[in-house]
């Protein structure tokens, strides 16, 4: 984990630590006249570009890569944020907040190159190689993926509370924030021949591929109801008449994308150990769209299902070595999406929310 992830959980608990007393009254949407923190955990989704290290030779004498690896993978998240209002300005409710995310994924993948194939593998560096035939190799992969942001925001929205639920939607507030996130990359190769069980591995190769995004991001956000019954005003949605209301947050920004990549490769039977840095930087679009579904279980406290769903068109994608060329850094797009179960406590002396709408 990076030293920014410490920074941002350093600031949240800072703020907490130092918020003031405040009178606190209905939050819908977003906090009215007070300070709410909220901390959860579940689970992240991320898709990443495939790793396609290792080769087959061709009958023509060509070369073509294998895939070692995808990843579609689930992992475990965790997240917290802080938000209390600061000011009035021109009509307008001016919130301010700071949040922030972690996200471990890993797998675990292979890929055999067969007895009839020509094995080719390329150090990094694009000079070295090794040629196997009449053997059966196996490469077996693992990736470590550590997913993490945070974020610092201001809301402008309604100078009062808003009791009444929509029968569609009703947008609540704009937003303007500043965003930092990661996607940190722990990738390791290790190839055997199947006949050899016992034997050093064939090769070894390991990287780091950590791509820092830097930037900022407009969006708006508001309340909708489910099943509303067109024509009747007040009424509000299914979810409603079960005590649930339903929020939704879209966000887009524009960032920075710092990729450094790192690799080793040794081949251990030869003593031989070649190494390989690059650094990239693209401009990267960020899209979000949140849903939450929320429950009011007292008058401090509530409870929500927050799902993020986040289109990103850069990430960063290997074109490994293949004869006299060496590793390059591209790039593709990934998909991701985050779901929590997050606990909302309001903090001050008064409560966060008025009783219950019947």
């Amino acid at each position: 984990m990076r030293t920014s992830v410490y920074l941002l959980a350093a600031t949240v608990l800072g703020l907490v630590s130092f918020a003031p007393d405040t009178r606190a009254q209905d939050m819908t949407t977003y906090t009215f006249g007070g300070s709410t923190l909220w901390i959860g955990g579940g689970f992240q989704y991320l898709s990443l570009p495939d790793i396609k290290f290792s080769g087959v030779a061709n009958s023509n004498g060509g070369f073509r890569h294998q895939t070692n690896a995808d990843f579609n993978e689930y992992g475990g998240s965790a997240g917290a944020g802080f938000e209390t209002a600061i000011a009035n300005w021109n009509g307008m409710r001016i919130t301010a907040g700071v949040k922030g995310f972690f996200s471990s994924l890993d797998n675990n993948d292979h890929a055999n190159c067969g007895i009839n194939n020509t094995c080719v593998i390329f150090g990094p560096e694009g000079t070295s190689q090794i040629t196997v035939s009449g053997a059966r190799t196996r490469a077996n992969t693992n990736r470590d993926v550590d997913y993490w942001g945070g974020q610092a925001e201001l809301k402008f929205g309604s100078s009062e509370p808003v009791q009444t639920k929509p029968n569609i939607y009703r947008n609540d507030y704009f937003i303007v924030g500043g965003d930092i996130r990661g996607i940190d990359q722990d990738n390791k190769i290790s190839a055997n021949i199947l006949s050899i069980p016992f034997a050093n591995p064939l090769y070894v190769y390991k990287e780091t591929l950590d791509t820092t995004y830097y930037g900022g991001y407009i969006g708006f956000g508001g309340e909708y109801s489910f099943g509303f019954i067109p024509g009747v005003k007040n009424v509000g949605g299914i979810y409603d008449r079960l005590g649930l209301r339903t929020f939704v947050n879209v966000r887009a920004g524009l960032y920075d994308a710092q990729t450094d990549y790192g690799g080793r490769y040794s081949i251990p039977t030869a003593s031989f150990t070649s190494r390989l840095s690059q650094s990239n930087d693209e401009l990267a679009f960020i899209g979000t769209v949140s849903l939450e579904t929320r429950k009011q279980i007292g008058m401090r406290t509530s409870l929500s299902l927050w799902t993020d769903y986040e289109y990103i068109s850069s990430v960063p994608e290997m074109h490994y070595a293949e004869e006299d060329r060496p590793t390059r850094i591209s790039d593709d797009s990934s998909f991701a999406t985050r779901t929590m179960l997050r606990l909302n406590i309001g903090l001050g002396s008064a409560q966060l929310y008025e009783e219950p709408l019947k």
